[in-house]
């Protein structure tokens, strides 16, 4: 008897010992790697908070960089009777862009910059302008459609069809059917791309109803046994808007 009862007394203390066995080995496992999961948390840590200083230090220069656009947009669109000054908004544009970079109100700022470039003849100096914007700037994307627009007619002008083409396709890439489609049928078709013209056509009247943009497509879309380049009549809906 008494030998029976040391071995169920062994028994019942078997699972103890058992959960102690696996404890102390969880604990050798978890010791040596608990130094390095406090040093990723600490990592952690430390990259939000130099996120969250950077976020702060950024709002406070793009709420500075805001503060001195007026004075620059006086030169560039001044009262009505004004001149505009070019060339004195070009100056403080570029100094608000380069003191301010990687703020909404730099960005803005660059983009009048090329504005400016563009508005003083100088397009070459304004195609670079704008390519460094879109560099610099492409997470801005409604401010990179209307640079990548403002870049098609820059090419337009220079007589690069080919690059016109390719920025009113990024435009319309970013910001969806609008006036860089528009541009973009009036290219085609200036350059006998009667399918791709005829297209971009039937997406602006799909796309853009009653729009005067819509009402000028639907003069130019295809018709049985008419040319795109040949006049055509004007369906009723379109006489308002040739008045």
């Amino acid at each position: 008897m008494p030998k029976i009862k040391k071995k169920a007394y062994a028994a019942k203390r078997r699972p103890e010992e058992e959960m102690r066995s696996i404890a102390h080995h969880v604990a050798e496992f978890v010791a040596p790697r608990r130094k390095q999961a406090l040093i990723a948390a600490s990592v952690v840590l430390s990259l939000i908070i130099a996120f969250s200083a950077y976020a702060l230090v950024q709002s406070s220069r793009d709420k500075k960089a805001s503060q001195l656009l007026p004075a620059a947009l006086e030169y560039y669109s001044p009262a009505k009777g004004i001149p505009p000054d070019y060339g004195k908004a070009l100056e403080l544009y570029r100094d608000i862009g380069g003191k301010y970079s990687g703020t909404l109100s730099g960005a803005v700022a660059r983009y009048y910059a090329g504005n400016c470039l563009v508005a003083l003849g100088r397009r070459d100096e304004a195609v670079a302008e704008y390519r460094k914007f879109l560099d610099d700037y492409s997470g801005y994307k409604f401010l990179s459609a209307l640079v990548c627009q403002r870049l098609g007619y820059v090419y337009a002008d220079l007589g690069n069809q080919a690059e016109a083409v390719k920025a009113f396709e990024r435009a319309e890439a970013l910001a969806g059917p609008g006036l860089a489609t528009v541009e973009l049928a009036r290219l085609y078709e200036r350059s006998g791309k009667t399918a791709e013209a005829e297209k971009k056509y039937k997406e602006i009247t799909e796309k853009l109803p009653g729009t005067r943009w819509a009402f000028e497509a639907m003069t130019k879309v295809q018709k049985p046994g008419i040319s795109l380049n040949a006049p055509s009549a004007a369906p009723a809906a379109a006489k308002p808007a040739q008045k």
